[in-house]
């Protein structure tokens, strides 16, 4: 079934089977996360939009309803595809949204309705992402003991292989050390997934798409030399029972469990576990929209990280040392001398109101701004503009009254333009490449400094 995210329909019009909405509707991602799903951003709590109790979908007697979550989830024979409600039925905004932030590279595939992309394309797809990632903190090394036999003793003398191996005594020695080691089972299982993506001609190209993935392809492979020598079955199941823990290797975690489900289509492997399983990948909308202008504005706004507490901000100072109340917008501009603060919406027009204005008007007046951007996408198609200024009031009721011009504060919502009559993938992303064009020309003018090119 395919539908769009923030969408109702009619329970009696779904053709998804009971079992299926049992297994995931009014599910909330906690317990959703037990089974093997892809959250984007990997945790909740990092730089996400969404909590604990967020569900995918919502069901009762009459009303099936997708919340603002994107993506593809499956149980058994059943797949459920959520796209986004700013698309014309192509598909196109999503799969740009993940091709601009992840790097989600469909190669020269066709994307769209007619060809929709199968559960095994996105874990292929997804797996450079996950590998580069994964080694910007280099090499995963964990403990492994080693025996030894020599003139050199190097850890704990191995009373039992001392008295086999050596009476008469040689002046050898038989010991055992701890060492770190690449050869290591998590580091076999990234190079058993590498071989299999090899053995399919029609994925392979996404291990030579790029000079990073080449070289830490490269860098695995001279590290699993020995990787074939327990067995794929035996390192699939050893890296199944344990997880990454460690926490500075916390992106190798998402990588283990993204080539468990890739070699779980092994069919053995896959006849053993795969029964019953739920799957898939799910995007927060909010998020992946707001990554999304970073990459458009980056260069002239700061992009504060919530979570991660990059450029964290505080609304108050104390008398003594120390401040409070930590808040993070979305974007702060870096110039100082006319500084504007800006939000990002996934949500459409008439969907920004209420606190929505209180939140920006309140960051405004912490970061002394006259100007706060609202930016949210539309279709093209959309007659009505997209690009309106509302300048605050002073005074009560009917005192209220327009502001001098040297003080006056002002909010402007700024549409980002989506292609509505693309006809291919190709199309659509040199239209999208002239309407971010367009977007950051405004932007310029609202801030007299003009952008950058990205």
């Amino acid at each position: 079934m395919k539908t769009t995210d923030n969408t109702s329909h009619k329970l009696e019009d779904i053709t998804l089977s009971s079992e299926f909405l049992r297994k995931i509707g009014n599910k909330d991602l906690q317990e959703l996360q037990q089974d093997n799903l892809f959250l984007f951003p990997p945790h909740i709590s990092e730089d996400s939009s969404l909590s604990d109790n967020q569900k995918v979908i919502e069901t009762n007697a009459d009303i099936f309803k997708t919340t603002n979550i994107m993506g593809i989830v499956g149980y058994n024979q059943e797949q459920l595809f959520i796209g986004s409600r700013f698309d014309n039925g192509t598909n196109f905004f999503f799969y740009y949204l993940l091709k601009r932030v992840l790097n989600f590279n469909f190669l020269n595939l066709e994307v769209g309705s007619k060809n929709q992309r199968n559960y095994m394309d996105w874990l292929i797809y997804l797996f450079p992402k996950y590998l580069n990632e994964s080694l910007k903190k280099g090499l995963y090394k964990e403990y492994r003991t080693y025996q030894y036999n020599d003139f050199n003793v190097r850890g704990t003398i191995d009373v039992k292989r001392q008295i086999k191996e050596n009476v008469p005594f040689t002046g050898k020695m038989a010991y055992r050390s701890r060492e770190y080691s690449y050869e290591n089972s998590l580091i076999h299982l990234i190079r058993y997934t590498i071989e299999y993506i090899k053995k399919h001609k029609e994925y392979r190209k996404v291990l030579t798409h790029d000079a990073v993935t080449r070289e830490n392809i490269k860098a695995i492979e001279e590290k699993s030399q020995n990787y074939q020598q327990q067995g794929l079955h035996q390192i699939y199941s050893h890296n199944l029972r344990k997880p990454v823990r460690h926490a500075y290797y916390f992106e190798y975690r998402f990588l283990q469990q993204l080539c468990l489900s890739i070699l779980s289509q092994e069919t053995v492997i896959h006849n053993k576990n795969g029964k019953d399983k739920l799957y898939g990948f799910l995007f927060d909308g909010a998020w992946l929209f707001e990554e999304y202008v970073n990459l458009l504005i980056q260069a002239d706004f700061l992009h504060p990280k919530n979570k991660q507490h990059q450029n964290r901000q505080q609304l108050f100072g104390k008398q003594s040392a120390g401040k409070l109340g930590a808040i993070y917008p979305d974007f702060i501009s870096k110039n100082e001398n006319e500084r504007i603060i800006a939000d990002a919406k996934y949500k459409p027009f008439d969907n920004i109101y209420g606190k929505d204005y209180l939140q920006l008007l309140a960051y405004m007046y912490r970061f002394d701004s006259n100007k706060g951007f609202y930016i949210y996408p539309y279709q093209s198609s959309e007659t009505r503009s997209h690009h309106e200024t509302f300048h605050l009031l002073r005074g009560v009721n009917g005192m209220s009254r327009m502001r001098a011009i040297e003080s006056d504060i002002s909010v402007i919502k700024l549409g980002i333009q989506i292609p509505s009559h693309a006809e291919t993938f190709k199309e659509f992303e040199v239209e999208m490449t002239l309407a971010e064009t367009r977007f950051k020309n405004i932007i310029g003018e609202q801030t007299d400094t003009g952008f950058k090119d990205i």
